[in-house]
């Protein structure tokens, strides 16, 4: 079911968002382990990230400089997340996380997401972005290219002895920061 008649908004994340955000963030973690990465990336890997991300957590980064954290609501409820980090001046940033509610996949509501993150990047000086991504999520990949991500590095046996794809865009010039 698509989201007609309900306008799609896409803001940073604030205090209010958090506890549903959290909820969001494990019912997602949850359903992508099962959908894609089952037998592939350890239940135990999936459960450290989804406390990584509970709401009091998500609440927590709002008070870091260095976090940044947006979400997508239709009809005032949470269709998707992105959350990332600057590392201070250096110009670089990484997307720790995206996803995007089953129901609501292949709307344009990652891509949107994306660029609301780039645009926010960019004010802030950086001139590149990464992600990194399990090579199972190949929608998740689809994305990150349709956005101009391109694969720049394989991690093997990287986090909790998976492999990973390093993906990154960059989105300005380092020289050429003010």
């Amino acid at each position: 079911m698509g989201m007609e008649g309900s306008e799609l908004v896409i803001r940073k994340m604030q205090k209010k968002d958090c506890a549903d955000a959290g909820k969001f963030c494990r019912n997602t973690m949850k359903w992508m382990h099962e959908k894609y990465l089952k037998g592939v990336y350890p239940k135990e890997a999936a459960e450290c990230d989804a406390n990584m991300k509970s709401g009091a957590q998500l609440a927590k980064r709002l008070n870091d400089p260095q976090m940044f954290s947006f979400v997508a609501l239709s009809d005032d409820t949470i269709s998707g997340i992105v959350l990332g980090m600057t590392y201070g001046k250096s110009g670089l940033a990484k997307v720790n996380w995206i996803a995007v509610d089953p129901k609501h996949q292949h709307e344009g509501i990652g891509i949107r997401l994306m660029m609301a993150t780039e645009d926010y990047l960019r004010g802030k000086g950086c001139h590149k972005i990464f992600i990194n991504t399990l090579p199972p999520l190949i929608p998740a990949i689809r994305l990150y290219m349709k956005f101009g991500l391109l694969p720049e590095a394989y991690l093997r046996k990287h986090w909790w002895g998976t492999d990973f794809i390093v993906m990154s865009k960059w989105i300005g010039d380092y020289r050429k920061r003010s």
